[in-house]
């Protein structure tokens, strides 16, 4: 049995294609543990995989953030310009835990560092519509 970290940005249309991948993977015998917010926990629970919280302060996923009191910026942006604060977040909710590879959706942003971090393989999963 492999141990799963599921990354995947808060939104349909990353969470449920990446969810029914998911799910086939604990259906396999793979121990999952999802990343998400609030808004998709009863999902990921119901599928069997171990829910684990974005940090919801951090409001990355937002569609509006302000920053320095400046116009509005998108979650994502700001996201972007301060990647350490979503990371370290992540790494200290699993700390303890091992992973065997990482499987994420295409847009998520830091896959690459947490893997390298972690050192495990990651797979990307591809969303079709």
């Amino acid at each position: 049995m492999s141990q799963v970290l599921v990354l995947s940005n808060p939104t349909r249309t990353d969470v449920d294609p990446i969810l029914g991948f998911a799910s086939d993977l604990i259906i396999k015998g793979e121990k999952v543990t999802f990343f998400s917010t609030n808004e998709f926990k009863a999902p990921i629970e119901n599928i069997g995989a171990d829910f684990k919280a974005y940090n919801q302060e951090l409001k990355i996923f937002n569609k509006e953030e302000y920053l320095n009191d400046e116009k509005p910026k998108s979650g994502l942006i700001s996201a972007l310009l301060e990647p350490m604060k979503f990371i370290d977040d992540i790494v200290v909710q699993i700390r303890g835990l091992k992973f065997d590879y990482a499987v994420f959706s295409p847009s998520y942003p830091y896959a690459n560092i947490i893997t390298q971090l972690l050192g495990i393989s990651r797979t990307q999963q591809m969303i079709s519509n």
